[in-house]
C-alpha cells in the first residue's frame, strides 16, 4: 500500500497473499498450542443448582406482627448467595458429603449467580469428579434452604413466646375483671373487662399463628436441583483449537499489514506507477532476468512468452510519443540488479527482429555484461573508440538472431533455429578503463552518438544504473528517451523517489518504465495479453 494509507481492495488482497505463508503458520501455531493447553488442562465437571428465596413480610402479616420494610427481588436473591457461601452451610454440606476438602477449599469450587429480575439464585459446583460436582451443588443449595428456614422459625418461636408472657401476664393483671359490679350497683358487665378479654382474645391467635409459623414457614425452597452432568465444563480442545486458531489468524493480519507498512519495497506494477507517476511499457518475469531475447547463448533460448513480452515493450514505446520518435533510448536502473542490460539487450534484439536497424551500445564500462550475454567480443569496444585506441569499423560487431521456442520445446531442451529474425549490431563496453566518467562525458561521446543516431533507426544505451555513478546522468541530456528498469519487490520507495528527484534536474526526456523480476502469481502486472505463466495456471 502506498504511503498514504489509502489501499484498495487489491492492496489488501496482494498483502495477504504476500504474506500467506506467515499467516498460515501462526495459524497453525496458535491452534496446535491452544490445541496443546486444552489437552493438558484437568477434566472439570460443572453442575448447577437453583433456589427461590421468598419474603418474611407476608408471614410477618399473617402472625398480625409489624411488616418489615418490603425488599426488592435484588436484595433477597443476594442475602440468599450469601447464605449460600456461608460457613453454616458449607460446613454442613462438607459433613454430608464427607469431603476431606477444606470449607475454604469448597467455596473455591463454587459461584453463584444471582438472578436480579427475580429471586432466585443459581450455584455452579466445579469439581474433577462429576458426581461429586452435582451432590456438592444439591448440598450447598439444600443447606442455604434449611439454614434460612431454621433462622426464620427460631425467629418465629421466640416471637411466639414473647407474646405468651405478653397474655399471661395482662390475665395475672385483673383475674377476676370478667363480671365486675358497676359503680351503680346494678350487675352489669365492666366495658374494662370486655377489652381485657377481647386482648386476651387476640393474643391467644398471635401465639397459635406464630407456633404454626415457627413449624411450617418456608422462606427458601429448591427451585431446580443439579443432576450430573453428561460432558466436561473444560478443557474442550475442539474450542480451544478453533479459537487459537483465530487467534493466530488475526495475528498473522495483522503482522502482515504491519510488516507491509514497515517494508519500503515497491511491489507491483501498480504501487510502481504510483510512486514515479509515469508511464509502465511492460513486465519481465524474473525468468528472463539475465537472458537475451533473440540470442543463443549459455542460458539457452528465452521462451516465446518473455520474447512476447519485449514484442509488447517495443510497441508500447513506438506509440509512446508518436509526434516525437525516439531514435536514441537510454536504459537505466536505480541499482544494480534489476534487469537493465536485460531489457536493454532484449529491447535491442526485438527492435532488429522487427526490421529496424538497430545499434545496442554498452555504455557501462565499469560492469560490462554483453561479452557474457550474447557472445560478442569484450574488446575493441567503446572505451577503445573514446580513448582514440580503435575506429568505428572495429568495434561494431553484428549478430544474427534467432527464433524463440516455446515452454514445452524449451523445457524439451530444444534448442532455437536460425532464422530470419533479423540481425542486430552491437558495441561492447571495450578494454576496462580508469576514468570511464570522462569517457562518457566527453566531446568525442556526444559526437559518436549523434553519428550512430543518423546511422541507425534506434539507438538502445546500456548505462549504469543511475544512483550508483554520475556517469548516467552526464548521457540523459544526450538521447532521446529513457527507460527506467524497476525491480519488483527489490527497489525500495526511496530508490525510486530519488531517481525521480534526479530526472527532474535534468533536462525534460520521454520517460516510461519497465518493471522487472515478476514472480509467479502476479499475472495482474500484466497489462496486456500475453502467454505468461499459461503453462503455469
Amino acid at each position: 500500500m502506498n504511503d498514504t494509507g489509502q489501499g484498495t481492495l487489491r492492496d489488501y488482497l496482494r498483502v495477504l497473499r504476500s504474506s500467506r505463508g506467515l499467516i498460515v503458520a501462526l495459524t497453525l501455531a496458535a491452534a496446535g498450542l491452544a490445541a496443546g493447553l486444552s489437552l493438558s488442562q484437568e477434566t472439570k465437571y460443572v453442575a448447577s443448582a437453583r433456589v427461590s428465596f421468598q419474603e418474611e413480610n407476608r408471614s410477618n402479616a399473617a402472625a398480625g406482627l409489624a411488616a418489615v420494610q418490603t425488599q426488592t427481588a435484588a436484595q433477597l436473591a443476594a442475602e440468599g448467595a450469601a447464605t449460600m457461601l456461608s460457613n453454616d452451610v458449607l460446613e454442613r454440606a462438607r459433613q454430608q458429603l464427607r469431603s476431606r476438602e477444606t470449607v475454604a477449599e469448597l467455596r473455591g469450587m463454587l459461584t453463584t449467580n444471582v438472578e436480579t429480575s427475580s429471586t432466585l439464585v443459581t450455584v455452579q459446583a466445579e469439581a474433577g469428579d462429576k458426581e461429586f460436582a452435582a451432590a456438592l451443588a444439591n448440598e450447598v443449595a439444600n443447606g442455604a434452604v434449611t439454614v434460612q428456614k431454621n433462622d426464620v422459625r427460631v425467629r418465629f418461636a421466640r416471637t411466639a413466646e414473647r407474646v405468651e408472657r405478653q397474655y399471661r401476664e395482662l390475665r395475672r393483671s385483673n383475674p377476676s375483671g370478667a363480671n365486675q359490679q358497676n359503680p351503680s350497683g346494678s350487675n352489669q358487665q365492666n366495658p374494662s373487662g370486655s377489652n381485657r378479654d377481647f386482648a386476651l382474645s387476640g393474643l391467644l391467635d398471635r401465639i397459635a399463628t406464630l407456633r404454626t409459623l415457627s413449624t411450617s414457614s418456608t422462606p427458601a425452597r429448591l427451585a431446580e436441583a443439579a443432576s450430573v452432568p453428561g460432558s466436561p465444563a473444560s478443557p474442550k480442545p475442539l474450542r480451544g483449537t478453533v479459537f487459537g486458531g483465530l487467534i493466530g489468524l488475526l495475528l498473522g493480519c495483522g503482522l502482515a499489514f504491519v510488516r507491509d507498512t514497515l517494508d519500503r519495497r515497491l511491489r507491483d506494477s501498480h504501487e510502481i506507477q504510483h510512486e514515479l507517476d509515469l508511464p509502465v511499457v511492460g513486465s519481465v518475469r524474473l525468468e528472463a532476468l539475465g537472458n537475451v531475447a533473440y540470442v543463443a547463448n549459455g542460458l539457452g533460448p528465452m521462451t516465446e512468452q518473455d520474447v512476447e513480452s519485449f514484442r509488447i515493450m517495443r510497441t508500447n514505446l513506438e506509440f509512446l510519443d508518436v509526434d516525437h520518435p525516439m531514435g536514441s533510448i537510454l536504459v537505466t536502473s536505480p541499482l544494480p540488479e534489476e534487469g537493465k542490460s536485460t531489457i536493454a539487450a532484449s529491447l535491442a534484439a526485438a527492435n532488429a527482429a522487427a526490421g529496424k536497424r538497430t545499434l545496442l551500445v554498452e555504455c557501462d564500462l565499469r560492469r560490462p555484461v554483453f561479452s557474457d550475454r550474447i557472445s560478442v567480443r569484450s574488446s575493441p569496444g567503446l572505451s577503445d573508440y573514446l580513448s582514440g585506441k580503435a575506429g568505428p569499423e572495429d568495434i561494431v560487431q553484428v549478430i544474427t538472431l534467432s527464433g524463440a521456442v516455446s515452454d514445452r520445446e524449451a523445457a524439451n531442451g530444444a534448442s532455437a533455429v536460425p532464422s530470419a529474425a533479423g540481425q542486430l549490431a552491437v558495441i561492447a563496453a571495450g578494454s576496462q578503463s580508469l576514468r570511464p566518467a570522462e569517457l562518457l562525458g566527453s566531446q568525442r561521446f556526444r559526437s559518436f552518438l549523434e553519428d550512430v543516431t543518423k546511422a541507425y533507426d534506434t539507438v538502445v544505451i546500456d548505462t549504469p544504473p543511475l544512483l550508483s555513478v554520475a556517469d548516467t546522468l552526464e548521457m540523459v541530456p544526450l538521447v532521446d528517451g529513457v527507460l527506467i528498469c524497476i525491480r519488483a519487490d527489490q527497489t525500495t520507495r526511496d530508490q525510486a523517489r530519488a531517481v525521480k528527484t534526479a530526472l527532474e534536474r535534468l533536462p525534460s526526456r520521454t520517460t516510461a518504465l519497465v518493471v522487472t523480476g515478476l514472480k509467479p502469481g502476479r499475472e495482474s502486472d500484466y497489462g496486456y495479453y500475453s502467454y505468461a505463466y499459461t503453462s503455469e495456471r
